[in-house]
């Protein structure tokens, strides 16, 4: 597993540490750190290279020297990777990279999580003014609608007790099961899956109920409590608007999803804005 987190020197990157720790802990996973700066500086800027050095070591210390899977740099000196791009990494048992680049933290963090093969994009957001990224407009949103993997935007810390995880008739890869297992790890919560119907009054269909009973019995069989509940497509967005006040919510977004149909532009851009905990798009 490899995770990109997406940070600046806000205190909304600086909350989403413990929670990179722990999933990194818990996955073994390469880390990705980046972080943007302004175009016009043509080499790291020291006080973005100490940020992201400083958080290095937050996350160091959450591992015993025994069990820390990622090694020291061994060297303080970025190099080139190309115009706009400037990287250091370590290889240890496991990858620690860290990524400076210019133009915006969306567009770069689309772009490197595709060319990285990333599995999972973390980022925080400020919930000042609904769901913001410092100096970028929508950010979150961007990345959040554009990214070729799954996406965690962690509006702020806390450990909620459930997970909601709402699904269609689309595609659900493993790798999103395990990402919801992970969070699930996480906050050692429990999960409510939610069958998404087409027309109000329908039923869900042989194929469906089966993928239902499926996921239900691969949860359970990971010893997570798990339960079922149904709602008619038209009735979501007042669900999933309510249900995220109090829990995590997930969403299955692939790209023949019914829901990413539901789910607008402008809608995905509510949920940041009013949802008071973390929001996770699958892929």
């Amino acid at each position: 597993m490899k995770i990109l987190v997406a940070l600046d020197s806000k205190e909304y990157s600086k909350n989403i540490l413990k929670d990179v720790a722990r999933l990194a802990r818990n996955t073994l996973a390469d880390i990705l750190f980046l972080g943007v700066q302004d175009g016009k500086v043509q080499s790291p800027e020291k006080a973005l290279v100490d940020t992201l050095l400083k958080y290095q070591e937050n996350i160091y210390s959450f591992f015993s020297s025994e069990e820390l899977p990622y090694a020291p740099f061994a060297s303080s000196e970025f190099t080139s990777e190309r115009k706009g791009l400037w990287s250091i990494s370590s290889k240890g048992m496991k990858e620690f990279t860290i990524k400076i680049a210019t133009d915006s933290i969306a567009k770069q963090a689309v772009a490197i999580a595709k060319e990285s093969e990333c599995n999972l994009i973390i980022l925080g957001c400020s919930s000042r003014h609904g769901c913001e990224w410092s100096g970028e407009m929508n950010a979150p949103l961007r990345i959040a609608k554009d990214a070729p993997c799954s996406v965690l935007v962690v509006k702020k810390a806390g450990n909620p007790d459930q997970i909601i995880s709402i699904m269609d008739k689309s595609f659900i890869s493993q790798d999103s099961l395990e990402m919801v297992n992970q969070v699930l790890t996480l906050h050692d919560a429990g999960l409510k899956i939610v069958g998404l119907k087409e027309k109000k009054g329908s039923t869900l269909g042989d194929d469906m109920e089966k993928r239902m009973v499926h996921l239900l019995k691969y949860y359970n069989d990971l010893e997570i409590n798990a339960w079922l509940k149904l709602i008619d497509a038209g009735d979501i967005e007042d669900y999933v608007i309510q249900s995220s006040r109090e829990a995590i919510v997930a969403l299955w977004m692939g790209k023949q999803s019914l829901i990413k149909k539901l789910f607008s532009h402008s809608m995905v851009d509510k949920l940041l804005e009013t949802t008071r905990s973390s929001l996770l798009i699958l892929r």
